[in-house]
């Protein structure tokens, strides 16, 4: 396989892995502060 090829799947594999860890963390944060907000505090 061509060098760019590999470089393009492993950057794809990458940004793939930190959306499938980053996006629960961010829907975790979210539904802290909006149940933060939705207690008055």
């Amino acid at each position: 396989m061509l060098a760019w090829v590999m470089i393009t799947l492993m950057s794809a594999v990458l940004v793939a892995g930190l959306l499938a860890l980053a996006l629960p963390a961010l829907q975790g944060l979210f539904n802290q502060a909006i149940s933060q907000v939705s207690q008055g505090g």
